[in-house]
């Protein structure tokens, strides 16, 4: 065991010092973070229910829905111990995301290694723990990766031969810490009970075999249902909200993204146009093996296709973390339609068939390695730059908001849950000259022109009195006269 073990160990080890080296010491502007943050927060000080109310004014008042009152609160209470120990710390809050994505390489080795050679299943978990694309986005505090884990640690126990009942338990309560983690981790159960129907269809005329897949499926549901109940006394919801933007979908955009989230797969080998082609390469492999392997893979190809409609009728687009959950698989189903190809090939030329899949995996498996390695090398050498809502011009403004104004003044600013988050005033998000009368201060940012805000350049055609308070080189605040 410690001779199959060593190989992955040392993956994993090289994959969580690569993604430590690329954690900077600031965030992005994206906001989902900060309610986040604020969720876990609120957990730690007792304060759900004021935090229900904090979102409820700060969605109700902007001039559109910023997100959900509350996120799933699987997420938040993961950044719990890490707020507890250091605060707002983007360095210590995204620690999580390093567990976790070792414990994802953990499950990808277990969901291969029935399914592939040992060789086969350490490029496969290499792939991934050397990835650019994943490893950069540990640098964000955001749910995505320990969805991940949880989403294909599910996979794997749900497409495991064991009958026991302490396996179905396990699968209930992976698909809620999933649906615990991301409202859409629920579309684990739905694929699991058409797989159960199934059988039973085909199974129908064995009563014994009928009764077994209704009482697994039973423990399933019943663990799942426990656990939720559970979620819902101990928690507020929120996420209801979501549905009110389906309001904003439309036949084109619906179109638009069966096209871009088509191409973003590509993304996992690279972003520039050239690597689009050996996504089609190996898209080609992919769908033979989802063809060769579909009575015994049926979970996949069903969790695969449900996914993908119900992200590509959301919306807004959200780039390649959508299809996190789904590389697995895509990769999985290429690996298996070489190895079909290679079969295929006469014997003599088997061998030298494997010998070149093996050496393209591992050529992009090196590539991957390499760009990843630099990308933390330079990080940490230019000293993991702070950006975005930490940099000194940022701090400047929330220093001024603590000392200059009340606590229960009203910040208008383009990112308001961030604002919320750093400086603990009332913020909302207006962008437009309607409805700036709700706030107090007025915080313009002059980098992002009309992202979410009426630029400072157009202010003055808003008519609204208004006496300059701060300056600096990125952001302006103006009180509001009333």
């Amino acid at each position: 065991m410690k001779k199959l073990l060593h190989p992955l160990l040392l993956i994993i080890l090289v994959s969580t010092l690569i993604g430590a080296g690329v954690l900077r010491r600031g965030h992005e502007w994206g906001d989902d973070w900060a309610w986040y943050v604020l969720q876990a927060k609120s957990v730690w000080d007792g304060t759900v229910d004021e935090f229900i109310a904090i979102s409820d004014f700060t969605n109700y008042q902007s001039t559109t829905h910023l997100g959900p009152l509350a996120y799933p609160w699987g997420y938040p209470l993961i950044l719990v111990p890490f707020y507890a120990a250091n605060g707002i710390s983007p360095m210590t809050l995204k620690i999580p995301g390093l567990l976790f994505y070792a414990g994802f390489l953990v499950c990808l080795y277990l969901f291969t290694r029935s399914r592939l050679t040992r060789t086969e299943s350490l490029i496969f978990v290499a792939l991934f723990a050397f990835s650019p694309m994943l490893l950069e986005f540990l640098d964000y505090i955001l749910s995505d990766i320990p969805f991940l884990f949880f989403s294909t640690l599910t996979l794997f126990l749900v497409t495991q031969k064991s009958e026991s009942r302490t396996r179905y338990a396990l699968i209930g309560a992976a698909i809620f810490f999933t649906t615990f983690l991301r409202a859409t981790g629920l579309l684990l159960l739905g694929c699991f009970l058409m797989i159960e129907f199934l059988k039973l269809l085909a199974q129908r005329k064995d009563r014994g075999v009928v009764k077994q897949i209704i009482l697994n499926s039973f423990i399933v549901c019943a663990v799942f249902a426990v656990l939720w109940i559970v979620n819902m006394l101990l928690f507020p919801g929120g996420g209801e909200s979501y549905l009110s933007q389906y309001k904003n979908l439309t036949v084109d955009l619906v179109i638009g993204f069966i096209g871009a989230y088509f191409k973003v797969y590509g993304w996992f080998f690279g972003d520039a146009a050239g690597w689009q082609y050996l996504y089609y390469f190996v898209l080609a492999f992919a769908l033979l093996g989802a063809w060769i392997r579909r009575r015994e893979e049926l979970y996949f190809i069903l969790f695969f296709i449900i996914w993908m409609l119900v992200h590509i009728t959301y919306p807004y687009w959200q780039g390649p973390r959508y299809i996190f959950p789904l590389l697995p698989i895509f990769i999985y189903f290429a690996f298996q339609g070489m190895k079909f190809a290679i079969g295929k090939l006469s014997e003599k030329y088997q061998v030298m068939g494997q010998r070149v899949m093996y050496g393209f995996w591992i050529a992009i498996a090196g590539y991957f390695l390499v760009t990843s390695s630099v990308s933390a090398y330079h990080n940490v050498q230019t000293g993991r730059k702070i950006n975005g809502p930490f940099d000194p011009m940022s701090v400047e403004v929330y220093d001024w908001v603590a000392r200059k104004t009340p606590p229960d003044s009203v910040l208008i600013f383009y990112k308001a849950r961030v604002m919320r988050l750093m400086t603990n005033h009332p913020s909302i998000m207006i962008n437009q000259c309607d409805g700036m009368l709700k706030g107090d201060y007025l915080i313009l940012s002059k980098k992002v022109g009309k992202n979410n805000q009426v630029p400072p350049e157009e202010i003055g055609s808003c008519n609204l009195l208004l006496d300059k308070e701060l300056e600096n080189r990125r952001f302006v605040i103006y009180k509001i006269l009333k």
